[in-house]
């Protein structure tokens, strides 16, 4: 039994019931190989890590990240800034950071065709890193949305050389940008890029090459032709229009929002994303129209989901950190705003690891506390069950059988005494 090693816990998320129950992990070759419920006890001398009193769930999976931003007030003057080298070790740093706390798969759904590098070989970075699940650069167009990463197409030739080459690359998910962005200068959110069938086009390519398809979705039709797609996840969801005075509004339509519930794609929200900014605007009050405008906006973004909750739309959890003021520490900050938005705490641990894993095509390895899943775990001090920013504190990570993380004090691991 040496190979083996064994986590007790008095709190050991049950994904199916959406509970904590007392229980026994063996871990083997980073790999769970057995899983039971107490008073199972683990067999005399193999090595045990006691969990105690802490709550033992699936490391978390953040499905929509930018690694290589700096999630500073101007991720992009950084990024134009950096060349690929330096961006690569933007990466490796910002990726290794998010194991730390407690995220061990993500996507990046957004880069330069040299991020895939990291993708390729993780065992070559000299941190632990997440698996990581590179977009690589998003179809897009000439002046789109996220444009300078290179992933330009005019025809459906373009579209299917670069899936080609994203696969070749190491690439494992498809991104397009379905809409323009207000991220990149000269896009327009509210613009609707893609025609339906070359939608169409991107997403049966996906499927057939196994890979998740994911479109970036801010304007009102882009969801639309996506969820007729059946594009696996939708990023946004904001259904942008402009008013009579040309703000961007958001102008929820519940016969669009039906059409993503039939679709059976995903939704992923960012509900948190630059919300310390929004914050400091509360702090001190608005001090100009746009600022109100931001935080109408934001209340509106929050009610809409609660919508497509009402609805059943599944739903994941993504952050979009690396962009303005995002950190990818922030995790947390996302499960807590989803359940402040609709979600139920258990739905809220299923969208950051089971209905993720589901969601990225990887529920075969990841996503749940059971045999033959990889052992990519967490524990916390604080049920989260009961404190939406539980995820906040994170005292224990391991990744495929690897302690990353390890704050449970001494006599933690020993010996069963058994």
């Amino acid at each position: 039994m040496t190979d083996s090693l064994w986590i007790r816990a008095d709190h050991l998320w049950n994904d199916s019931d959406g509970r904590f129950t007392p229980g026994l992990l063996r871990i083997e070759g980073g790999v769970i190989t057995a899983r039971a419920e107490a008073p199972a006890a683990p067999p005399a001398g193999a090595r045990v890590i006691d969990m105690g009193e802490r709550y033992v769930l699936p490391g978390l999976i953040n499905t929509h990240v930018h690694l290589e931003f700096s999630a500073s007030p101007a991720p992009l003057d950084d990024f134009y800034a950096e060349n690929d080298e330096e961006r690569l070790m933007r990466a490796m740093g910002n990726a290794h950071r998010m194991l730390l706390s407690g995220v061990t798969t993500i996507r990046d759904c957004g880069s330069s065709w040299s991020m895939l590098a990291l993708a390729r070989r993780p065992d070559l970075a000299p941190v632990p890193l997440p698996t990581i699940l590179c977009s690589g650069p998003p179809i897009t167009v000439h002046a789109g949305h996220l444009h300078f990463m290179h992933g330009i197409v005019e025809t459906d030739d373009d579209i299917l050389r670069h899936i080609d080459r994203l696969e070749r690359e190491g690439g494992r998910s498809v991104k397009v940008m379905a809409s323009g962005g207000s991220m990149t200068p000269g896009s327009d959110p509210v613009e609707t890029i893609f025609a339906q069938e070359t939608l169409n086009l991107i997403a049966e390519e996906a499927r057939r090459r196994a890979l998740p398809s994911v479109s970036h979705v801010l304007s009102t039709e882009s969801i639309r032709r996506s969820a007729l797609a059946r594009i696996d996840s939708l990023e946004h969801c904001a259904f942008y229009e402009r008013d009579a005075d040309g703000m961007i509004v958001r102008r929820y339509d519940p016969n669009i929002a039906a059409v993503v519930r039939d679709s059976g794609s995903a939704m992923m929200a960012n509900l948190s994303t630059a919300t310390r900014a929004l914050d400091a605007v509360r702090a001190r009050g608005a001090a100009t129209p746009q600022e109100a405008h931001a935080l109408r906006q934001f209340d509106v973004m929050v009610e809409n989901f609660g919508k497509f909750v009402a609805l059943g739309v599944p739903m994941v959890c993504g952050n979009d950190a690396g962009v303005r003021e995002t950190p990818f520490e922030d995790t947390w900050m996302e499960m807590a705003w989803l359940i402040r938005g609709g979600l139920s705490a258990a739905q809220t641990i299923r969208a950051a690891t089971s209905q993720a894993a589901k969601t990225l095509l990887i529920d075969q390895s990841v996503g749940k506390l059971e045999v033959s899943l990889a052992a990519d775990l967490i524990a916390l001090r604080k049920d989260p069950l009961e404190d939406r920013e539980a995820f906040r504190e994170v005292d224990f990570v391991m990744k495929a059988g690897a302690v990353i993380v390890d704050r449970l004090g001494p006599g933690s691991s020993t010996p069963a005494d058994c």
